[in-house]
């Protein structure tokens, strides 16, 4: 399943950037996290709880951060696997000046098994636009904050 889309965050380019390579901002913003374990350079292990249509569960998983061209560029690389079943995406994040704030486009593919993908392909492509909703939205309430305080 393809997924892309994007998000216009009020925040210049570098401030954007270290918000996506703190720990603690993507433990806030990705829904459902309830622990992010750094276990090295940009490598961190995950637990999730998420409900996907009518199956809710609890997913452990690895997140990495590959390929990064800062200020502006880096790609995402997320596997999960728990009783609902597998998702495994690979997310490339460009970063591009727009006056004073930031234009955050991302694109990559996903992929699920297990019960979860037997919800069909329509529905978990409309609950992937709504999580990945949900992660840049609280990004850009993240860096409102910083700004703010």
């Amino acid at each position: 399943m393809q997924v892309a889309g994007s998000q216009k965050i009020a925040a210049p380019v570098e401030t954007v950037w270290a918000c996506l390579n703190d720990q603690d901002v993507l433990a806030r913003c990705t829904p459902g996290c309830k622990q992010l374990t750094r276990v090295a350079e940009d490598r961190y292990e995950a637990e999730l709880e998420l409900g996907i249509a009518a199956i809710r569960g609890r997913y452990r998983g690895r997140i990495a951060i590959e390929d990064k061209e800062p200020p502006t560029r880096y790609r995402l690389n997320i596997e999960g696997e728990g009783g609902p079943g597998f998702v495994r995406a690979s997310l490339v994040l460009d970063l591009e000046p727009q006056g004073d704030g930031t234009l955050l486009k991302y694109h990559g593919e996903a992929q699920v098994g297990g019960p979860v993908a037997s919800i069909g392909q329509r529905v978990l492509g409309g609950v992937a636009k709504m999580i990945m909703g949900q992660f840049f939205g609280g990004l850009a309430r993240e860096i409102e904050q910083r700004k703010a305080g």
